[in-house]
């Protein structure tokens, strides 16, 4: 008899049982990132709608944009930073 078909069915049976250990360790790493409050596929969204929706990741990158809004750079006359060698920062209403 060929050897062929019983290394297939050897590899499959390795492979159900290393997925039989696999499956529990995989659902306690799931429960626990959802306990954390951190989604198991959240950026899998943001690929479908760059493809079926190009407006609405368009929205969501310029929202992104508004709520990154980088610290204004120093200008060269600015001497109000720097304060005995030290970066001072102020903070006005």
């Amino acid at each position: 008899m060929d050897a062929g078909p019983w290394i297939a069915v050897g590899v499959g049976a390795l492979s159900a049982v290393a997925l039989a250990f696999a499956i529990p360790a995989m659902i306690r790493d799931t429960r626990r990132r959802q306990s954390r409050g951190r989604g198991t596929m959240s950026g899998i969204g943001s690929g479908f709608d760059s493809v079926w929706r190009p407006s609405a990741e368009d929205a969501h990158a310029q929202w992104e944009a508004q709520i990154e809004v980088p610290a204004p750079a120093p200008t060269p006359g600015d001497k109000g930073r720097m304060q005995d060698g030290r970066i001072t920062i102020d903070v006005r209403d």
